[in-house]
């Protein structure tokens, strides 16, 4: 495969006010990944650590887009998921792992052993979602670059979104191909009070290309000392936000494909925003990729880019 997505794939379970909770939906830093690489490859990896249920929730949603299933590794009996618990106003008051432990969740993020049977010559882009250094999946996985030459898309999971993680991500920063951050999590890590501090801080950095989301306004694009503001992709009509989970990992993984295939930073952003759009229209994964929608991607993408629906700074 030319593209990997990878990270912890864990459904949603929500647990409402009155105390009763869902059936398991689809969730997943792999899942939403998919969904943003695959309007423009089909060449996709989808590389997560998983249970035996696993298919139980996925299986019809994998069968209907022919998602490959060669990434898959059965580890347990149970797919982990994430607690969401609601208060009576709809606001989130807690995120729960359902060990009741976050630090229990590493065994189902990537290992370095589960690289090398998904990387070969054919590897264009990989997306990882995860800990910086000196998480050991990095000595394997740059290692691996080194003899097959793909690009790296980084992007923080959330427990490594803080001040103290600053001086391990600036560490791995020079040795990334593509970073991916959000507004919020740039002011924490590198202890910066406006966007305009934060953009100064990252145009700076040595990574070839790196997103800073900034949530229904769009994204930047930053490279080579280059800003480039991209709005987001417009609604078409008759369709709403519904729900943006996972828009922050398949805006992303769109543009791991976007810059693997050598777009600039105003059409890596079009294309990575495109993604999202489709991502929010509904609760979950988009539930069917075909021809036409990579065709629709393809002729939105051209229209926004040929409007000059960008603005380098």
């Amino acid at each position: 495969m030319e593209y990997i997505v990878s990270g912890l794939n864990m459904m949603d379970v929500i647990r409402f006010p009155d105390g009763t909770t869902s059936a398991p939906q689809m969730g997943g830093i792999p899942l939403y990944g998919y969904c943003g690489m695959r309007p423009y490859t089909r060449s996709i990896c989808y590389l997560a650590r998983v249970g035996k249920d696993f298919f139980d929730t996925y299986g019809q949603w994998f069968e209907k887009n022919k998602v490959d299933r060669s990434g898959l590794l059965f580890v347990s009996e149970q797919t982990p998921y994430n607690i969401i618990t609601y208060r009576p106003d709809e606001s989130v008051s807690a995120w729960d792992f359902f060990t009741g432990n976050w630090a229990d969740s590493g065994f189902w993020r990537p290992h370095p052993e589960d690289l090398d049977a998904v990387i070969g010559p054919d590897t264009k882009g990989f997306y990882i979602c995860g800990a910086p250094l000196p998480d050991p999946v990095w000595a394997k996985l740059l290692a691996l670059r080194e003899q097959y030459h793909f690009k790296i898309m980084w992007e923080p999971n959330g427990i490594h979104t803080h001040s103290t993680d600053r001086e391990n991500i600036l560490e791995l920063l020079p040795q990334l191909d593509m970073a991916s951050f959000n507004l919020t999590e740039s002011k924490e890590i590198f202890g910066l009070d406006s966007e305009q501090e934060v953009l100064d801080f990252l145009r700076r950095q040595p990574c070839p290309l790196i997103l800073l989301r900034i949530g229904a306004r769009g994204m930047y694009t930053i490279g080579g000392g280059r800003v480039c503001l991209v709005p987001s992709a417009p609604l078409p009509e008759g369709q709403q936000v519904v729900d943006v989970t996972g828009c922050g990992n398949s805006s992303t993984a769109a543009a791991c494909v976007a810059w693997c295939q050598q777009n600039d930073l105003a059409m890596t952003g079009i294309m990575a925003n495109i993604a999202s759009n489709y991502n929010l229209r509904q609760k979950g994964p988009y539930p069917l990729f075909d021809s036409q929608l990579e065709e629709q991607c393809r002729i939105w993408a051209r229209q926004l880019y040929q409007k000059g629906a960008y603005q380098y700074l």
